[in-house]
């Protein structure tokens, strides 16, 4: 029986998670754009090199060692690929999924609608170029800094999905407008952007990265402080909120990691335990109940199962 306070340790529905990772891919592109500072120096640069040089290489061999390679999702800006070529083909072939992240880490309320567009239209360039003519079907937007004109475009464009809210919309004593779900069979529905979410509470940078100028950048937060917050998360989610009799689909447990953060040594040592352990839950469970997928392959599954077909789920 179910615990009467939420606990479904002992409950025997069906149960499904997705485990998403995914990594963005920044580099240099932070300091040109939502990090950009008049008092960044050339030391501030050399974190981004190191993103590229060390730390993507570091994250590349951990996610082959635990042979998850192809199921990750990496964020790329424009100026990373151009910048770091030898760095993102390495990415491409590992045959994980890659998605848009800007050009320059552009924030989209610096941008004219004009910009907003010449830059998105200009990283799907250089991705289909990347990957030998596929398409990009995911965005993340620098600083999850997303507006309205921002998801016109992407489905303008054709896009899957977007990974940047935490969650709904609200304002001080004031109601908002939240949209609601379109109805099942619409062509709204089967056309629509699907939404991954993604917070702060979700990453490595904000609390284990150091940005000298930003407000919010801290850099000295223990790991095993980290791991543990990220793994109650986790453990919450698997134990209450993933039964498939409930919505048909499950949960999905998304992750957003830097190689300029998660790289360092004392990071991905944690990142490897990490991983480790959600192996081993992964095995412990029943086949398929908990697997390892990226963000197009899930959003895919998403729109087929759960959404929005005419016989339902």
């Amino acid at each position: 029986m179910a615990d009467p306070h939420g606990s479904c340790r002992d409950d025997k529905r069906s149960k499904r998670l997705h485990i998403c990772l995914s990594v963005d891919f920044d580099a240099i592109s932070g300091y040109l754009g939502t990090g950009h500072d008049p008092r960044n120096t050339l030391a501030d640069y050399s974190a981004g090199i190191f993103s590229a040089r060390v730390g993507v290489p570091r994250l590349l061999k951990l996610f082959g060692k635990y042979g998850i390679g192809n199921k990750v999702s990496w964020f790329l800006p424009g100026h990373s690929i151009e910048t770091f070529p030898e760095e993102a083909a390495a990415i491409a072939r590992s045959g994980a999924e890659i998605g848009l992240h800007g050009y320059s880490h552009e924030g989209a309320y610096a941008m004219t609608l004009e910009q907003e567009e010449e830059v998105l239209m200009r990283c799907i360039e250089i991705v289909v170029a990347l990957q030998g003519g596929k398409l990009p079907v995911g965005y993340r937007a620098p600083l999850y800094q997303i507006r309205e004109t921002t998801v016109q475009l992407l489905q303008k464009n054709g896009f899957l999905y977007d990974s940047n809210y935490s969650q709904r919309a609200s304002s001080w004593m004031v109601p908002s407008s939240v949209p609601k779900e379109p109805a099942a069979g619409t062509d709204e529905a089967k056309n629509g952007l699907l939404e991954i979410p993604s917070s702060w509470y979700t990453e490595d940078m904000t609390p284990l990265g150091f940005y000298p100028y930003t407000p919010n950048s801290q850099g000295y937060v223990a790991v095993d402080v980290v791991e543990r917050m990220w793994w109650d998360r986790f453990d919450w989610l698997w134990e209450n909120e993933c039964f498939v009799d409930e919505d048909g689909f499950g949960s999905i447990y998304p992750m957003v990691w830097h190689p300029e953060s998660a790289g360092r040594a004392h990071v991905v040592g944690m990142i490897d335990r990490f991983i480790g352990k959600l192996v081993k839950k992964m095995n412990e469970a029943e086949p398929g109940e908990i697997t390892f997928e990226t963000m197009e392959t899930m959003a895919k599954a998403f729109k087929a199962k759960k959404c929005y077909n005419h016989d339902g789920c």
